[in-house]
């Protein structure tokens, strides 16, 4: 009995055994008929439940019940393999249309369907077309350069940041004197005349029984036909509100609504028009008699009076450089591209008198994308909101030459040169408030001013050199500088503007106009629509002040009144 039930046993151990031996075999050919055909169709999964089947009648002589879990069991086993093959394609079309939808948006961006097509890579520029600045090397050096054959000059720095140097004797005293006559000849003064005789006019009918020429006569005490600050103050007493106005403010006064010729001082004429005036007379005297309650910058303003005093007139390069003999030295002296020179703005000549100045600014206008250089601004194409444009002065290089002696004062000064950081902020400087614009009253603290020689040539960069494209950089703002005050004598001096825009295609698109572009004999340029980025006194943040005035050394005119577009 005994051995019987040990031969039981075992009989039933190996049906256990060859059971589970078929149920594994069942489940690995289920799996490998699956592997072999997957397609992800319903034709695939009949085959994969006939399979199934035969895996049953290998193990027919299990019971039934056993033969259908093992079904279900390989049933289970397909339909994950089919959801994981499922999750696979899947997540590959989600990729697929991820990329896809990737290269719409580029092909939306660049304009083009073709996935390939790179973006441009940025203009390079000539090597003979590129911007250079010549070195500084340190202050005090002094160069020779070979400007003309056999001719050398002299070339010292006197500040390496911006860099700026002075060439004693570049203009020769012929081209001086020829320049200056030009100047005359155009008509310097001419402004002043036409405003005189239409002011005459005016008041030739003006009876008014206190501000005639008889009240004149009283008041000018030294009998000059003029009245100074203080017999103008005398003459002016009866005006409401004018006896609470501090010295400074009303210098300010007659500068800004009296003064027709900027010579600070008023003539019978000037004086007879005031009742012509009067409404703006008053309104200004209320306006600002109480000088305590506006801000610091527009009591700063007052205080130094108008930005600029002084008359000017510009020459076209031909008239007085008909060989080009100048531009050529230019082109040597800048190292720069003839066409460059040759199509820069006009000559502006500008002539001064005691108290004639211009406070410092910067000459040119810091880059600002979507707005076009003044001197190229013509070229862009118009249409009905073009009037929506406005422009700014893009002046690489300041040539300054002095066309005279000026016996006392008249100094171009530069604030900031060579300074660690820039600001134009007032600072205190020995107990004293400076203000570094003021040129009036702080010229002397300017870390450099220079006096004028006859024939001196002053050069600097107002823009830093981007190496990298060999082109126009941002503007340096070390360049801040502007002129003092004549004190005694003239002055006379000639701005040569070397313009480049920052747009390189568009700078090379006048060159072609001006220069290249076949029977090209006189380019009529539209007036430009230059606008100043400035502070608003009353404000903390900066404002766009608008000036409609056509610019004439750009584009054939220019607007005396917008500060930062003249050199002193």
């Amino acid at each position: 009995m005994e051995y019987n039930g040990i031969a039981h046993c075992s009989i039933k151990r190996c049906i256990v055994i060859v059971g589970c031996v078929t149920i594994f075999v069942s489940v690995i050919i289920n799996i490998t008929t699956a592997n072999e055909n997957i397609d992800g169709t319903i034709e695939n999964e009949n085959i994969i439940t006939e399979g199934g089947g035969g895996g049953g009648i290998a193990i027919e002589n299990m019971e039934r019940g056993d033969e259908i879990g093992n079904i279900a069991v390989d049933q289970s086993i397909k339909e994950e393999e089919l959801k994981d093959i499922e999750n696979a394609e899947i997540r590959e079309s989600d990729v697929r249309v991820e990329s896809e939808s990737i290269v719409t948006d580029e092909d939306v961006k660049s304009g083009t369907n073709d996935v390939s097509e790179e973006i441009p890579p940025p203009v390079i520029i000539p090597e003979d077309m590129q911007l250079t600045q010549l070195d500084p090397v340190e202050v005090g050096y002094v160069r020779q350069m070979e400007l003309e054959p056999g001719k050398f000059y002299d070339v010292k720095t006197m500040a390496v940041k911006p860099p700026i140097f002075v060439i004693p004797n570049f203009l020769t005293l012929e081209e001086s004197d020829r320049i200056k006559a030009l100047a005359d000849e155009k008509g310097l003064h001419a402004s002043k005349t036409v405003l005189r005789e239409s002011v005459d006019k005016s008041v030739e009918t003006n009876l008014d029984p206190y501000y005639n020429t008889e009240t004149f006569n009283q008041f000018d005490e030294d009998k000059n036909e003029l009245l100074d600050l203080s017999e103008t103050r005398k003459a002016l007493a009866p005006l409401d509100g004018l006896n609470l106005m501090f010295d400074d403010t009303f210098r300010h006064f007659v500068d800004i609504v009296l003064d027709l010729d900027s010579d600070r001082l008023l003539s019978a004429l000037e004086f007879r028009r005031i009742p012509l005036i009067m409404s703006k007379v008053t309104d200004w005297i209320e306006k600002h008699h109480d000088v305590d309650s506006l801000g610091d910058d527009v009591k700063s303003r007052m205080k130094s009076g108008p930005d600029r005093i002084s008359h000017q007139v510009w020459i076209n390069h031909n008239e007085y450089d008909a060989q080009e003999v100048l531009r050529n030295r230019l082109i040597k002296l800048t190292g720069l591209h003839p066409d460059i020179i040759k199509t820069s703005e006009q000559l502006q000549v500008v002539h001064y008198t005691p108290g004639g100045h211009y406070h410092a600014h910067h000459d040119s206008t810091q880059i600002i994308d979507g707005r076009p250089c003044a001197h190229t601004s013509y070229l862009y194409p118009h249409d009905p909101h073009s009037h929506l444009l406005s422009s700014r002065v893009c002046r690489y290089i300041t040539i300054l030459y002095y066309l005279a002696d000026t016996e006392e004062g008249g100094e171009t000064a530069f604030p900031a040169a060579d300074n660690e950081t820039f600001s134009e902020q007032s600072y205190v400087k020995d107990n004293i408030t400076v203000e570094p614009r003021d040129l009036t009253s702080h010229c002397k603290d300017a870390n450099l001013y220079l006096q004028p020689h006859h024939r001196m040539a002053v050069m600097w960069y107002n823009h830093h050199l981007d190496r990298e494209r060999g082109w126009l950089g941002d503007r340096n703002l070390f360049a801040f500088h502007g002129g003092c005050d004549v004190i005694k004598g003239e002055k006379w001096i000639a701005n040569n503007w070397i313009t480049v825009d920052d747009n390189y295609e568009m700078q090379m698109l006048l060159h072609y106009k001006r220069i290249h572009e076949p029977q090209q004999v006189v380019l009529n340029i539209p007036p430009a629509d230059v606008t100043e980025v400035t502070k608003d006194p009353t404000s903390n943040e900066g404002t766009l002040t608008r000036n409609d005035d056509v610019i004439e050394g750009i584009n054939q005119s220019d607007d005396e009144s917008s500060q930062g577009h003249h050199e002193l």
